[in-house]
């Protein structure tokens, strides 16, 4: 009888030793995983193979084809950042500092629109001044304007042609300083877009200020690529923050639409390709200030729907954007573009690995 006992203890015991070794091995190989994917998903490194360029400034260049503009000492391609916010402030001082509005496009999505909509209406945001929807729907009436619970004004604009540029115009009717520039499958939650809006108005208003970063990288050829940004230490650098979600000052729209020659190039570049509208904003912003953009998290990730029918769906899509990056490059001579390495996220809560791994997937 003890002799059978102790048989059936050792078989439960070996039985629940084989399960926690299973999982044991589960866990690990899971964890493996994912530290592969975030080694993986990276970038090459941002300066090129080889002996590097050297600026007057004593920096790195990082191409040989359009070196970066802070190497030119011309005051008509790189302003420093104080001329800036004079130039900005005489046009536009008389507009509100305290409010902001989001320039929101959408295109046949009526099921994303409704939602992001939605969602933005459902609670007190307490600077949101209007919600502007660039209506490309053009075989469709744009709805009829109305004014939420809360008191936000929504009204439609529908363009008069179809040019990805239409959601980068500063249209007279704004009254803020302030432009949120989204997409209707993108948002901030509500509980963060003040916090987002804040951020904007203390450490933002000279730069693209959102929620989605990416980068840009040196090829040996001397030519720009355009890439999802790496994890890597010394590495997790990024230049541009896409305007599917983000905020800018309505100056830079205004510098955006002007004769400039060089933004004149880009904005019939971007009616041709029907791409790269934000890069081209991107371009202005830095160009203007010297600065590179900033990333901003609330507390919340920002919710992306991720329909299907995008452009970034498009089969070679990553390649038109690094032509653009160099096109643009030759627009203005230089590259304006500027590395940033730190981000603003809200409260202590740190941004965890699987934040992380969420945003490069994703993002």
């Amino acid at each position: 009888m003890l002799a059978s006992m102790a048989s059936c203890f050792n078989w439960l015991l070996a039985r629940r030793f084989r399960r926690v070794t299973t999982i044991l091995a589960g866990l690990i190989l899971s964890i493996a995983t994912i530290v592969l994917l975030v080694n993986n998903l990276g970038p090459a490194p941002t300066l090129p193979k080889g002996k590097p360029k050297t600026t007057s400034s004593g920096e790195e260049a990082i191409s040989s084809g359009f070196p970066l503009c802070s190497d030119h000492k011309d005051p008509n391609v790189t302003y420093p950042v104080e001329s800036w916010r004079a130039a900005a402030e005489t046009k536009y001082g008389g507009h509100l500092d305290d409010k902001f509005t989001i320039a929101m496009s959408t295109f046949h999505r009526p099921k994303e629109l409704h939602r992001t909509l939605t969602t933005l209406l459902s609670a007190k945001i307490p600077s949101l001044h209007e919600i502007v929807v660039i209506w490309n729907n053009f075989d469709e009436k744009e709805p009829d304007s109305f004014v939420s619970e809360y008191g936000v004004s929504v009204r439609y604009r529908k363009p008069t042609r179809d040019s990805l540029n239409e959601k980068l115009w500063p249209d007279p009717t704004y009254r803020t300083k302030a432009i949120l520039l989204t997409d209707d499958d993108v948002f901030y939650r509500p509980e963060d877009l003040e916090f987002v809006f804040q951020m904007w108005r203390k450490f933002g208003k000279d730069r693209m200020t959102g929620a989605l970063a990416r980068c840009v990288s040196a090829l040996p050829s001397g030519e720009w690529d355009y890439n999802f940004c790496s994890q890597r230490e010394h590495e997790d650098v990024y230049s541009i923050v896409l305007t599917n979600l983000a905020f800018t000052h309505i100056a830079f729209l205004d510098y955006y639409f002007s004769d400039d020659p060089a933004v004149t190039k880009i904005r019939k570049y971007v009616d041709d390709a029907f791409n790269c509208e934000d890069i081209g904003l991107n371009f202005v912003a830095s160009m203007l200030t010297g600065s590179g953009p900033l990333l901003v998290r609330g507390r919340h990730q920002y919710v992306n729907l991720d329909p299907a029918g995008g452009i970034s769906r498009k089969p070679g899509h990553m390649e038109a954007r690094s032509k653009c990056l160099n096109v643009f490059s030759e627009a203005f001579g230089c590259m304006p573009l500027v590395n940033e390495t730190g981000r603003i996220e809200h409260g202590v809560k740190h941004n965890v690995w699987y934040k992380s791994l969420w945003d490069v997937i994703h993002g």
